[in-house]
């Protein structure tokens, strides 16, 4: 058992069940531009990394595993949620040169947008080609026994 990941994940779990409750009492303060089921999501990264680290303290390798891919789901829908049915983007620019920030800009919010829907639409491509060939591979390796 592995006392401090076990810790970590508990306080995490606390954490991520806090703050769900209380986005569940007092929504009024939450950004209308997200769903209640949405805005939620948020607090079960935290349920989720705590089940996951306190499942690897425990050595539940299968649940831990199953618990970081219900995460990585997570992040993947409230990180595509916010870039692509949000309407506030606002970004600054900065042109830097070995950590000297030598010109900075605010680009216009359609620009932030863009841009923003450009990078993650390109982060999901990429993730659909790794699954698909991970899929590809697995089946040909089933047809081969």
């Amino acid at each position: 058992m592995d006392r401090p990941l076990v810790g970590f994940g508990v306080m995490a779990l606390l954490l991520g069940l806090g703050v769900g409750a209380a986005m569940m009492l007092m929504p009024e303060g939450l950004n209308p531009n997200w769903p209640m089921a949405m805005a939620l999501l948020a607090p079960a990264a935290f349920v989720l990394a705590g089940l996951h680290m306190v499942a690897s303290g425990l050595g539940y390798p299968r649940f831990s595993g199953a618990m970081l891919k219900c995460l990585v789901i997570v992040m993947w829908a409230v990180i595509n949620w916010a870039t692509f049915f949000t309407t506030q983007h606002a970004c600054v620019a900065t042109l830097s040169l070995g950590g000297v920030a030598l010109l900075g800009w605010t680009p216009s919010e359609s620009d932030c947008r863009a841009s923003l829907q450009l990078l993650i639409a390109s982060l999901d491509g990429l993730l659909i080609v790794v699954i698909l060939v991970w899929a590809w591979r697995k089946l040909r390796r089933s047809s081969e026994r």
